[in-house]
């Protein structure tokens, strides 16, 4: 985990207008960096995967778990010599951190705000994180699939969590930015730590509870892809992405608490259907990008 706290700096200092300045004098030259971090410089003649890495956060730092995973399936190797720069957006809303043309697998808008930086750019896209997504790409010119799925739900495949003897009822989890000023029952929660790169450690954790109370969207996305019911916790900002993921799996109706204690009261919406999901989504794999066949 690399943590760039200057760029992060940078980026709080500009505001919003200034951010769309900077977009449009880096636009010509956004291919050779990742996302919106020009200190990081993208590798020729290889896939570039771009994803978050500014701070800890699980869902982010998953992206390289489940792609080289994915890459792995046909023995191919993630820094495989192919004949141009290329980027690959997976797990996270990562299409509006970047301005980068790249082919996306399972990724999302973050918020209407930033949807300004879909303009103009070449996207190939195989797969996004839900149809909200998906109907703003198609309504910047985009030709998008009808395939869904955040990439984190394939985690169960590539690690079988191991549960602590000492369970509990819940668990919670909030978002790295997420302000938690309630007090809880620490002898009936666990406080779940999403701002790790320890997957293991964070998912043995996970399947130790009952119920999970997140206002972390991976929070709920690995809650669920291992068959633990979870309620949301309102989240304090960038609520786009929640309604992607639940829109994905057929939920159109859903709980969303604005307490720990009323998500207590809560009980669970139905966990859903995922292996027709990650198959879909599976098979979406843009294998050809590194020089294979396509599934």
């Amino acid at each position: 985990m690399r943590t760039d706290k200057l760029n992060l700096a940078i980026k709080k200092a500009m505001g919003e207008s200034s951010k769309k300045v900077l977009t449009k004098l880096l636009f010509p030259f956004r291919n050779n960096f990742i996302l919106f971090n020009i200190s990081n410089r993208a590798k020729n003649e290889q896939v570039n995967l771009d994803y978050w890495d500014e701070s800890n956060n699980l869902g982010d730092t998953l992206s390289p778990v489940v792609v080289n995973y994915m890459l792995g399936l046909k023995k191919i190797k993630p820094d495989v010599r192919i004949d141009e720069k290329k980027h690959l957006y997976a797990i996270g809303s990562v299409l509006t951190a970047g301005i980068q043309d790249a082919t996306v697998w399972g990724s999302g808008v973050l918020n209407a705000k930033l949807t300004y930086r879909l303009e103009k750019r070449k996207l190939d896209v195989r797969a996004v994180r839900g149809p909200v997504t998906r109907a703003i790409l198609m309504d910047y010119g985009y030709s998008v699939p009808e395939v869904y799925g955040d990439p984190a739900i394939i985690m169960p495949e590539i690690y079988k969590a191991v549960p602590l003897k000492n369970r509990k009822k819940y668990g919670l989890i909030t978002h790295k930015d997420y302000v938690l000023n309630e007090k809880y029952e620490e002898n009936k929660i666990a406080r779940l730590n999403i701002c790790t790169d320890d997957y293991q450690d964070f998912l043995n954790q996970l399947v130790s509870v009952d119920v999970v109370i997140s206002s972390s969207l991976h929070g709920i996305i690995l809650a669920e892809a291992y068959g633990v019911p979870a309620v949301l916790l309102k989240p304090q900002i960038d609520i786009v992405k929640y309604y992607d993921y639940y829109y994905s799996t057929g939920r159109i109706n859903f709980p969303m608490a604005d307490s720990i204690e009323q998500a207590i009261q809560i009980k669970p919406v139905e966990l859903p259907e995922l292996d027709t999901i990650r198959e879909k989504l599976k098979k979406s794999f843009p294998y050809d990008i590194y020089g294979e066949e396509q599934n």
